[in-house]
């Protein structure tokens, strides 16, 4: 089983108690706004990749109703809490690995906090992917924990279940995002939520294409 797939199984147990941890939470509101304002006026197609229960998206369709949103994940109850919480947005088991196979281009890719579970390598190609499949001006958001990769490894949630945990360092991050040729909107360093179960420094980084 490979590293994804302990936390996909994990968060597919627990999607859950993750909603009702992290649903109302409002600490990034901010740069999500600013994503939603960024984005071309009317009806924007966006991508949502690893969108949990979908608390990203609701925010986003409460700022751009006329918003065009796909969101997806690997865990499948997470695709189920998604589609209850914003029924007017589409929603999809699928691997942010594989963009391409979406067939489709956006005008805006948002992964809140989906790097934490891809290897490095993986994190980079992902933002090389959706570089790729940006139309010309696009919009992309990414954020992520920070650490070394020393501190990356399987970790243990409050029931006991097992996630493979990646921290990523912000050189890392914006050089992927700058060798994709995308360039750099803002980049802001945050406190982790209270609720997170190890503190960390949390990265937000948004680019245009």
């Amino acid at each position: 089983m490979d590293h994804c797939a302990i936390s996909v199984n994990a968060f597919d147990k627990l999607a859950d108690l993750y909603r009702q941890k992290y649903m109302d939470l409002t600490q990034y509101d901010g740069s999500y706004r600013k994503f939603c304002e960024l984005l071309r006026p009317g009806r924007a197609r966006v991508l949502d990749a690893a969108c949990g229960p979908g608390n990203v998206s609701r925010y986003l369709m409460a700022q751009r109703p006329d918003l065009d949103l796909l969101g997806v994940d690997l865990a499948p109850r997470m695709v189920e809490l998604a589609r209850e919480a914003v029924p007017n947005a589409k929603f999809a088991v699928h691997d942010c690995r594989h963009l391409a196979e979406l067939q489709r281009r956006f005008d805006g890719i948002i992964c809140a906090f989906g790097l934490p579970y891809l290897l490095p390598e993986e994190a980079t190609d992902f933002v090389g992917q959706a570089a790729n499949v940006l139309h010309p001006g696009g919009i992309l958001y990414l954020s992520t924990m920070l650490g070394t990769s020393e501190e990356s490894g399987l970790q243990r949630s409050s029931t006991g279940d097992e996630f493979y945990v990646n921290y990523h360092g912000e050189d890392q991050i914006i050089r992927a995002v700058e060798n994709s040729g995308l360039k750099l909107v803002e980049r802001r360093l945050m406190d982790s939520p209270s609720a997170a179960s190890k503190r960390t420094t949390d990265l937000i980084v948004i680019a245009n294409k």
